[in-house]
């Protein structure tokens, strides 16, 4: 029987519990707030978001209306350019401006690290370039980066024209969403140069179509449960891995003879060097699957991107008929000169006369940053403009708010191939990044997305028969939505 000594006794118990629990639940919030750094002179504005996933759900909601570069500018407008976040798991520090930029691409003092998120180096693998830090990272760098810089890109622009007419043969009369097309085709296009894979082949399909689904999961938050995208991409990457290692293991062996199916492959296949890779002070011989995931590593980061850029320009030159005409009218020049000349394939030389289309590439590659920014993570405690940045902490780098700064670029919204006339600089345009990890994929996206736009504008003229999409920002930028055009041939018109 309850006394009212004993309802005290017990109102004084719950009282303290509820007291502890309030005490424990605020300084676990301040632990969570400041990471455990005490008194540290981090950036003290900005929110670390909620508990584990921080601010990351956030970001990959930009899309429509509420794009990355808005997002950025709410907290910029809250917190100033440097400010607290919490994104991919770590505790980060967002820098925004120029200065700052570059501080991170730059690395002045080699106090930083990778900051690729952890599900992305999970989906591509141990040894992709995402992976791979030191020594072992610069090797690998150099072998694909050398592998793809005109010069060599050049011997292959035969295989690439073919490639692109037959992938263009069938539009003649289609209402077509062309980004699925353009992207089908760019993925070609790039499991043609990395692994010589006959891009007329079945296999080619299979891996253009499992690799729509790895390329969802980067950026996902690393949770293996069956319905999330980071599953799915693991799953879809393991199955890629399971088509294209009997390819590596063939190409690797000394014995491929005439009969073969990728005999032709191995003859011109570009990376016999990674074969003989060791790891780890050379005490350890890359796999099969290594040499897997170093090849896959620029198909599954760069794959979206030019296939977004082409969709993107046919956006904005449909939107915009005088520019259109522009880029026609230079298109029939260039294709009237090889005709003359006896000439049906666009060369590399070709380039220089397709100046406009060029700055096209260059003003939608602007507007539409296909990458947002750079990370990296901290491997000491950093000094920075009287700032601290932790060890361990991530610094997210968005240059996309140097594409959009109206000082750099007057009226940054618009749409504008003039403004890129003369050769844009290099410390104010940086589409793909710069320092010792920019992309490998520079030159390779240039020539394919200037090249598709020549065959497409050469013999395409259309109608846009729905625009409604919008455009996602996070992880990539891409298109979302619909966006059909009606496609003639202009054959009879030239």
């Amino acid at each position: 029987m309850w006394t009212e000594e004993s309802t005290n006794a017990v109102q004084k118990i719950v009282t303290t519990l509820s007291v502890f629990c309030i005490v424990f639940l605020i300084r676990a919030w301040w632990n969570w707030q400041t990471a455990g750094l005490g008194l540290k002179s981090i950036p003290s504005k900005g929110s670390l978001g909620w508990p584990i996933v921080g601010e990351s759900l956030s970001v990959r909601r930009c899309s429509g209306d509420i794009s990355f570069e808005g997002w950025l500018r709410e907290r910029i407008q809250k917190y100033g350019t440097m400010c607290k976040s919490h994104l991919f798991l770590k505790p980060s520090i967002l820098m925004t401006t120029t200065e700052e930029v570059k501080f991170v691409f730059d690395d002045p003092h080699k106090q930083m690290r990778n900051g690729a998120p952890e599900s992305l180096k999970r989906i591509f693998g141990s040894t992709s370039i995402f992976s791979l830090e030191g020594e072992d990272h610069r090797h690998v760098y150099k072998i694909l980066n050398d592998s793809i810089l005109m010069p060599e890109l050049k011997k292959k622009t035969a295989e690439f024209n073919r490639i692109m007419r037959h992938s263009l043969s069938s539009w003649d009369g289609q209402t077509l969403d062309i980004l699925k097309p353009m992207q089908t085709m760019i993925f070609k296009l790039m499991t043609f140069n990395f692994f010589g894979i006959p891009w007329e082949g079945e296999i080619a399909d299979r891996i253009a179509s499992l690799l729509y689904t790895v390329v969802l999961g980067p950026t996902s938050l690393p949770f293996y449960f069956p319905g999330t995208d980071f599953y799915k991409a693991m799953n879809a990457k393991t199955r890629v891995t399971e088509l294209v290692v009997p390819i590596i293991r063939e190409l690797r062996s000394a014995e491929t003879g005439r009969s073969s199916k990728y005999a032709r492959s191995a003859e011109k296949f570009p990376y016999q060097n990674l074969f003989n890779i060791k790891f780890n002070g050379g005490k350890e011989m890359i796999s099969d699957t290594g040499v897997c995931d170093i090849l896959l590593s620029p198909i599954l980061s760069g794959g979206q991107g030019p296939g977004t850029v082409v969709a993107l320009a046919i956006f904005h030159l449909t939107k915009n008929p005088s520019m259109l005409q522009k880029a026609q009218a230079e298109v029939d020049r260039v294709r009237k000169q090889k005709e003359e000349l006896g000439e049906a394939d666009l060369s590399v030389s070709d380039l220089k006369d397709l100046k406009y289309l060029t700055q096209v590439y260059n003003e939608v590659l602007r507007i539409s940053t296909i990458v947002p920014g750079v990370g990296r993570v901290a491997t000491t405690d950093i000094h920075f403009n009287g700032h601290v940045i932790p060890k361990g902490w991530f610094m997210l780098a968005p240059f996309v708010l140097i594409h959009m700064d109206p000082e750099l670029y007057p009226e940054p919204s618009k749409f504008n191939p003039d403004r890129f006339e003369t050769p844009p600089n290099p410390g104010k345009f940086l589409p793909f990044g710069r320092g010792y990890r920019h992309c490998v994929g520079r030159d390779f996206t240039k020539l394919v997305v200037v090249m598709t736009l020549y065959h497409i504008l050469s013999n395409f003229t259309w109608d846009v028969v729905s625009c409604s999409g919008k455009v996602q920002y996070v992880p990539f930028v891409k298109m979302i939505g619909d966006f059909q055009l009606s496609i003639k041939s202009r054959t009879h018109l030239l």
